[in-house]
């Protein structure tokens, strides 16, 4: 992926050519023409990769007034996980251009870039929690277990071409392969053991697209499927895939603001964090609240 460069800036426009629909170069400079034109120094980040670009990120961050993000949870998680490596935050706004934009849905920030900068332009900001990984930014959902692997072996191109179908098709032709996998969560007050095929941690009521927790709460919200038969796989398959898995009988659902995750049968589980691969297990979790403030709607 190719991300861009940068020198000493009030705004930044942080984004990835390669994600999303690919329109995000051409969206960046209509923004930037746009903030010029009110006399704001604007300049576009991008770099050779996704690690050099959150270094960049880090390193530019004091010259930084404020953050504005063309793309979808996996372009907003580089941009936080900087901020987490750097230890400080600015404000940030949201141009919505990614696959599927949960942190937009849960914020109500439209998909349409005009109506997403009139609300940078106006504002209004509110502090936001995000979940961390291991150094990484959970600005969305994690995920471990089956539905995971999965996912982790849909390319960039497939998922651009077919959309949320390719995970689908993904998950029938890979139904025998699909396994559970022993594990513990823990932390100073409690431990859980639990023989898991799919784990969903959430930081917002928003997955896939769609609304699947009533209330927001001040925590990571985890929903686990376990002990799993073949004979049940494309049901809930499709539960998690749609956003609707506590629609499901047979789960465990909790929240958590600390956790170490890990596997105790000697599998390798892999994670998936806001639609791209992350760390296996053993991983730290952690809430962190009010991290950064975002513009909103009010």
């Amino acid at each position: 992926m190719k991300w861009g460069k940068v020198m000493q800036q009030k705004y930044m426009l942080f984004f990835n050519p390669q994600a999303g629909n690919g329109e995000a170069q051409q969206i960046a400079d209509g923004i930037q023409e746009k903030l010029q034109l009110k006399g704001q120094e604007t300049v576009q980040l991008t770099a050779g990769s996704r690690e050099e670009a959150i270094k960049e990120l880090v390193s530019k961050l004091p010259q930084t007034k404020k953050l504005i993000c063309i793309g979808g949870d996996g372009t907003l998680n580089a941009a936080l996980t900087a901020f987490i490596r750097a230890e400080e935050s600015v404000p940030v706004g949201l141009i919505p251009n990614g696959t599927v934009n949960n942190f937009a849905q849960k914020w109500e920030i439209p998909l349409d870039v005009d109506e997403a900068f009139k609300i940078i332009m106006r504002g209004n900001m509110r502090p936001v929690g995000i979940g961390k990984c291991n150094g990484q930014a959970i600005v969305s959902s994690l995920v471990f277990g089956s539905l995971a692997n999965i996912s982790n072996d849909v390319r960039q191109s497939e998922k651009k071409r077919y959309g949320l179908a390719i995970y689908g098709w993904n998950a029938v032709k890979n139904l025998r392969q699909n396994r559970s996998y022993e594990t513990e969560f823990y932390n100073d007050f409690f431990s859980l053991s639990a023989k898991v095929w799919f784990c969903l941690m959430t930081t917002t009521n928003f997955i896939g697209g769609h609304q699947y927790l009533k209330n927001e709460g001040n925590s990571l919200h985890v929903t686990m499927l376990n002990n799993m038969k073949i004979s049940k796989l494309l049901n809930y398959g499709y539960l998690a895939l749609t956003g609707n898995l506590r629609k499901s009988t047979t789960l465990t659902s909790f929240d958590l603001k600390k956790a170490i995750i890990k596997t105790t049968d000697g599998k390798a589980a892999e994670t998936r964090i806001d639609g791209d691969p992350g760390p296996n297990l053993p991983v730290k979790i952690e809430w962190l609240p009010n991290f950064v403030s975002f513009f909103v709607q009010n």
